[in-house]
Order: C-alpha cells, then structure tokens, then sequence
C-alpha cells in the first residue's frame, strides 16, 4: 500500500509542522509508503519556508507553490493530485479541523473500498459548535442546508457532499479534473465517481476547531455568504442535469 496526502494550504504557518509531523507519524508507525504533498496558494505568513525546512529533513514531504495562479481550492488539489506519485490519494484541511487521526480509518478501509469520505452528517458524527461554549455565528448553516438538499435530490445513500476529507484510488481520477469554487467542486466529483458506477463509503467523524488563527468559512451574511450560496445553487442545478443525462 501507498498514499499521496494533499495538503491545500494559505497561511498556515502556526500549526502545518505539528500537522506535517502527526501525518508522518502515522504512516512511520504503520510501515506504509507514503508522501505528504504540501500545495501552497502563495502564502504570506512563512507557511512555505517551515513547509521547506521540514521537508529538507524529512524526504516524505514535499511543497507545491502555486506561484503566478490564482487561488483556489479545487486547482490546489488538483495540481496536487497530478503530482502525487502513489496508489491512494488522500485529502483534507490544513488547519486541523480534520483530525489526522482519521488516516487509520482510510489506510484500513482502502483494503477493500475505492473510495471513503468523512461524513459530518452520520448518526454518530459531531461537529465542534455543538459546544455550547463555541460562538454558533461559525456554524456553517449554508453548508448543512445545501447537503441535506443534495441529499434528497442527487443520491439519498449519501449524507456529505462536501466534506473535503476523502480518501481514493488515484486511478479513478486520471480521466478528470477537479474543478469548482468552495464546497460545490466536491459536489461535482461526487457526481462523476457515481456516473461511473464508483462505490462511495462514508464513515461518521468528529471535526475540530481549528488549530490557530480565523476560519477561512466562517458564516456572516455578506456578499462573500450570499455569492457562496449562489454557486452552491448553480451548482445544484447543473448536477441535477447531469445525474439524469
């Protein structure tokens, strides 16, 4: 077995080492090949620099600058993803909100699944504003809205459509391009893995807070909210097209 991890980053610099490290650690302890690729949106706060220092000691990890490109989350992975050198590829945030520790589960159900998603939407899955201690204007209202949405009107054995914690075959991706705003580029690989017939399993998690500084997502109803929802719509509709064409 061999996995490529695709880090998407922007100004990540207090906690990518303390990321980077709990990532290697759990490949090191389970013997499995793997890389961690680094894909850096220019970052302004010294992510690159740490990412290269670890990386200099530490042949695994690897750093991606996307210089001269404008940023975006699905052309991050993507470049990413054509870069990756092994059998499974797995992705997620850079800012711990998606516990590492949930490589374990991919490394043991990619034996015999194509692909896993972390689900935050299963019966046993928890979210971190469910604490009452945590400001509920972070609660990503837009975001449980629009799955609940794909849910009853794209695929009802599916609860997540956009996650961005997955684990799959990089064979499945060699004929596509990830390609989308935010959250909506998940929606339209989700769609093309099931035209192809491609078995999606998803697992219940439990997702963080972030480790330091502001959440990119954070919910206030601006014209960065509103044009999110409006992508999330179109996004939606073209889809409902596709799954029946």
């Amino acid at each position: 077995m061999s996995f490529s991890v695709i880090l998407p980053t922007f100004n990540e610099n207090n906690h990518i080492k303390d990321l980077l490290k709990s990532i290697s650690d759990i490949f090191f302890k389970q013997n499995i090949t793997f890389e961690i690729l680094v894909v850096d949106d220019n970052s302004t706060d010294g992510t690159r620099k740490t990412v290269q220092e670890f990386a200099n000691t530490n042949k695994n990890t690897r750093l991606i600058t996307r210089e001269n490109k404008k940023r975006n989350l699905a052309s991050s992975i993507d470049d990413g993803v054509k870069s990756s050198n092994y059998k499974y590829i797995i992705w997620m945030d850079a800012d711990f909100q998606h516990p590492p520790k949930y490589i374990n589960k991919f490394i043991d159900l990619s034996k015999h699944k194509d692909v896993i998603v972390c689900s935050r939407f299963l019966e046993h899955s928890e979210r971190y504003f469910n604490d009452r201690k945590i400001n509920k204007v972070i609660n990503e209202n837009q975001s449980q809205i629009f799955n609940k949405l794909c849910n009853f009107l794209l695929f009802k054995d599916l609860t997540d459509f956009t996650s961005g914690f997955i684990c799959l075959k990089k064979e499945l991706l060699k004929n596509y391009s990830l390609n989308g705003f935010y959250g909506d580029y998940f929606v339209n690989l989700i769609v093309f893995l099931k035209k192809n017939k491609i078995q999606i399993f998803e697992i219940p998690f439990k997702d963080d807070l972030r480790a330091t500084g502001l959440s990119k997502t954070a919910v206030k109803i601006d014209f960065k909210y509103l044009y999110l929802c409006y992508r999330y719509s179109l996004t939606l509709i073209k889809n409902l097209f596709l799954k029946f064409n």
